[in-house]
């Protein structure tokens, strides 16, 4: 089973991190969230402190791990916060109708599968993780994911979280992202209400273009890690949405 950790009292809220994440990226704001929400945070395989338990994961693969905490934590239903991959895998959870989801934070993520374009960009970067290890790759890439002005220990930060990954671990997240479905038609026609967190200086995403009555968005001022770079409008967007 993945390891996880849970905290706090009310609604239970799942945590879903994003690719070179960990449950601990949500770090500066699981305080203010347990004061709201019964928070159970995650780490998904081959990430933090959860081992491999296959060779390769789907998305589909990924929420089926998360629907089985939940389900041996007696959770009947719960809301889920994706950030980046974590949006695909809560995507793809609502989708398959893999557990009880009521509503859905996407936080810097996308509905829309990988370009050619990317697809090349991360086979090059599962090379990279075969021929160097973890280390290299995140520290080359890791800036990309803050906004310009982003704090120096707040980078810091992301790269002791996504040293924590292994090679096994991240080539396979990779590779997931590669294979995810695209959901832009099936996010327009969703009933369960969806809050978009979107930042206005997000480099690794595009924005989800708007179409369904029941998506609300809200742009932080932050890159692809609002939950570091401004946690105070992070959780003021997610309570706000969610309460």
């Amino acid at each position: 089973m993945l390891h996880y950790e849970r905290i706090g009292a009310g609604e239970v809220l799942v945590l879903v991190h994003g690719f070179l994440g960990g449950n601990t990226i949500f770090s500066k704001v699981i305080e203010r969230l347990q004061q709201h929400f019964d928070v159970i945070r995650i780490d998904l395989p081959g990430h933090g402190k959860s081992a491999m338990e296959r060779v390769q994961y789907s998305v589909y693969d990924y929420a089926e791990a998360i629907a089985e905490v939940l389900k041996h934590e007696y959770v009947e239903k719960a809301y889920w916060l994706g950030h980046s991959m974590g949006g695909y895998i809560t995507l793809a959870a609502l989708e398959k109708n893999l557990a009880p989801i009521t509503k859905v934070v996407l936080a810097y993520s996308s509905d829309a599968s990988d370009t050619d374009e990317a697809k090349e960009k991360r086979t090059e970067q599962q090379e990279n993780l075969r021929q160097d290890g973890v280390k290299p790759l995140v520290d080359r890439v890791i800036a990309a994911f803050f906004a310009d002005d982003a704090r120096e220990e707040d980078i810091q930060f992301a790269k002791e979280v996504a040293y924590a990954g292994t090679e096994d671990g991240l080539i396979a997240a990779l590779q997931a992202m590669k294979e995810r479905p695209d959901q832009r038609d099936f996010l327009q026609k969703i009933s369960t209400p969806i809050l978009l967190l979107q930042g206005s200086e997000d480099k690794i995403v595009k924005p989800i273009e708007l179409g369904n009555s029941n998506i609300k968005k809200v742009i932080t001022k932050t890159g692809h890690l609002g939950m570091l770079e401004d946690p105070d409008a992070f959780v003021n967007a997610v309570v706000g949405f969610l309460k």
